[in-house]
């Protein structure tokens, strides 16, 4: 009786699995279906708005990557002072 209650719990998951699947999948194309058309004026402040996010991410990359480099040079100076004892 052991055996059977598995395979019938596996058959369950896998029934259960298959319709949520199904269900995630029809809300996606639902919801690419549902997506308002931007008129032109709001296309461009989106793409206003992404640019400037891009930036603000680039100038932050840039900037740790400075903090970065400073710091291994303060190490390193830290270091060869230390050698030099």
């Amino acid at each position: 009786m052991g055996i059977l209650r598995y395979i019938v719990q596996g058959f369950g998951w896998e029934i259960g699995s298959q319709a949520a699947r199904e269900g995630i999948n029809s809300l996606k194309e639902q919801r690419a279906n549902d997506t308002p058309a931007l008129s032109p004026r709001e296309q461009r402040k989106l793409e206003k708005e992404r640019a400037k996010v891009a930036a603000r991410a680039t100038r932050e990359r840039n900037e740790a990557i400075a903090r970065n480099e400073a710091r291994i040079e303060e190490e390193l100076r830290a270091l060869k002072k230390k050698s030099e004892r």
